[in-house]
């Protein structure tokens, strides 16, 4: 299996655990105290199945051998492009 599948495996199940998680807390006839306790395994496998994810999306990146900004198609230089940084004068003192 390559990353690519694995990472697509792991979102899958985040987005599982976090539905079940959902209907967890949707259902009317559990006890508040009994969400709690059931809360607590869900949040754990919450946590360990994003980190996963995480892990796997951030190995794919570091494989490849682009900076971030290519691969997340950000680019910095258009976000300063026509900008000096400073006021114009003529309207600060009118």
């Amino acid at each position: 299996m390559d990353k690519a599948e694995e990472a697509k495996k792991w979102r899958w199940l985040a987005l599982a655990v976090t539905a079940v998680g959902i209907i967890l807390f949707s259902l009317p006839w559990l006890r508040s105290d009994i969400k709690f306790f059931l809360a607590l395994p869900l949040y754990a496998a919450f946590v360990y199945v994003y980190y996963q994810y995480i892990c796997i999306k951030k190995s794919i990146v570091s494989e490849q051998d682009k900076p971030i900004e290519q691969i997340t198609g950000r680019n910095n230089s258009q976000k300063t492009e026509g900008r000096t940084g400073k006021k114009d004068k003529k309207k600060k003192n009118r």
